[in-house]
Formats: structure tokens, sequence, C-alpha cells
């Protein structure tokens, strides 16, 4: 199964602060503590002491948050059951996010850019630490929106470099259009399929449709008898014709040296043949028909 993993997070880097942040977190805790044993009256240094440890230890806890919400759990997006499904994993065993999403519902993929302009200071920087930024946003047919794939680097030591980013996005756009398209080519197939096996009346209908349509006919010789048929894909992808040979005319010229010719009138041609049955009509049948289908076209049109 493939799998599109967004591997640009720098986790060992989320890692270290994880295990480095309860400390300093207990270090600012015994800080307030002493600062609040020593409180015997309101003075500007002890309030402003007591702020600023409030403040600080709020920033720990709500970094170490982040990071084990957002940062360290690894992300991936596949495709199963007609579904793009999306996880985020914490140790490869608790699952904090997950969305599932029919691929045909996919309108479009955005990637909304790096939240970290490439001139960046070290506060705009360690900022994207505590606000987790999910940079991919999948667009559905109903209008809703979902957002995956967190990008953050918190540390200027490294190069804020998106290529690894939007290889990931590339990739996980290539996978959606490539099962759409897999997707809308299978329901193809199956729209043909159940044409070719509806009732004789209906596919003949079908047929001289679709012959007046693309304005070119696929023939083919079985048992002394011409198969006709009217649609590429049919003849191309559906197993039945598999061992079948049809080549191509053009309509025009099919109607002016076939069609046409007295010799050929009484002549016997299967049309949908499904390797079953098909309509059998004579050649002057055929011609009868398909004139009557341009006549009402073109009476529809006046």
């Amino acid at each position: 199964m493939k799998k599109v993993k967004n591997d640009s997070q720098p986790f060992i880097s989320y890692i270290i602060p994880i295990f480095v942040l309860p400390f300093v977190a207990s270090f600012v805790g015994l800080v307030f503590y002493g600062i609040l044993s020593s409180f015997d009256g309101v003075n500007f240094g002890s309030m402003y002491g007591i702020l600023v440890s409030v403040i600080f230890f709020y920033v720990i806890i709500r970094g170490m948050k982040n990071a084990i919400l957002y940062f360290i759990p690894r992300e991936e997006c596949y495709v199963e059951d007609e579904n793009l499904i999306y996880r985020r994993i914490f140790l490869c065993k608790f699952i904090f996010k997950e969305l599932r999403i029919r691929i045909l519902d996919i309108e479009n993929i955005i990637d909304k850019g790096s939240k970290i302009p490439k001139v960046s200071t070290r506060s705009l920087v360690l900022a994207t630490f505590f606000t987790p930024y999910e940079r991919i946003v999948i667009e559905t047919k109903s209008g809703k929106k979902y957002k995956i794939f967190v990008d953050a680097d918190p540390y200027t030591f490294r190069n804020d470099d998106d290529n690894k980013f939007i290889k990931n996005y590339n990739e996980l756009k290539e996978m959606v259009i490539e099962e759409q398209s897999k997707l809308f080519f299978n329901q193809k197939i199956e729209n043909l399929s159940e044409k070719y096996n509806s009732p004789l009346d209906e596919r003949y209908d079908f047929i001289l449709n679709k012959i007046i349509d693309e304005e070119i006919l696929f023939i083919a010789k079985k048992d002394n008898n011409y198969i006709v048929n009217g649609s590429y894909d049919a003849v191309e992808y559906l197993e039945v014709f598999k061992n079948i040979y049809f080549e191509e005319v053009e309509l025009d010229s099919f109607y002016s040296y076939v069609l046409s010719k007295k010799e050929n009138q009484d002549k016997k041609v299967l049309v949908g043949y499904n390797g079953i049955d098909g309509k059998e009509v004579t050649m002057s049948k055929l011609k009868e028909d398909i004139n009557e289908v341009r006549d009402s076209r073109s009476t529809f049109k006046n």
C-alpha cells in the first residue's frame, strides 16, 4: 500500500525539548512557589515576578502540549476503499487525528505555503512552535475543508528549506489524481458493461446514438456476419472483445461504400454484440435506423 508521509519535520528536534522542558517547568514552579512564599504585601517586584513566572510556565506547558499533539506524531496519507485516509499517530500506536475523505469528493489540494518567511527573526520562528500550522488544505466538492500536515521548524540554526515538504505535497496530490483517474475509468467501464448487458433494443439504440455522436463505428467479422459497435472504450477495454479485431471506420465512408450498396442490403449485422447476443438486423434496416435517428435529431434542432 502506497503511503505519503509528512517526513519533513525535524522530529528529533522536538523530542529533545520534551525531556528538557519538564525540568524547566519544575524550576519555574519552584521559583513561583518561592515568590508566593515570600509574598508579604503588595509590591511591584513581587507582582512582576509572579506574572513572569505564570506566563513562562504557561508557555512551557503549551509548548509541550503542542509538541506531543502536533510536532512529534507521524502523519501519513493512503488510499483505502475509495477513501483518502489521513492519520496523525503518536508512538506508532495512539491516533490523535484521523480523516476519511471519499476520493471522488476531493475537488482540490492546496499548499498554503510556509508560515515562516525566508527572512525571519528568532522570535517569529520560535512562535511557530506554540502555534501549530497545518499547511495542506483538502477542499471537497461540497465545500468542506480539511487541514493536514503540520509544518513548523522552531530552530533558527536549521535552514528553512521547503523542498522536502513540497515533495510530500506533490506526492500526495499525484496519488489522489491517480486514484481518481482509476475510479473514473472503472466507473466508465462498469457503465459500459451495464449498457452491453442491457436488453437488446436498449443496447441497439445506445450503439446507434454512439455511432452518430462520434461519426465513427467499429466493424468486425464473426461467422460470416458483421459485428457493429460504436464505442471505442468498449472494444478496447471490455474483456468480451479482447480476442476480436475491430476496424475503425468513418460513418460517412461506411454509409457510402457499404450500407448504400445493393449487394449488401440483405447481409446480416450484429449490433451491440456482447459475447452472447446482439441485435441482428440487415444492412438495409441498419441504414434505415441510422437515417431515422439523424432525421429525428435534425427535426429537434429545427
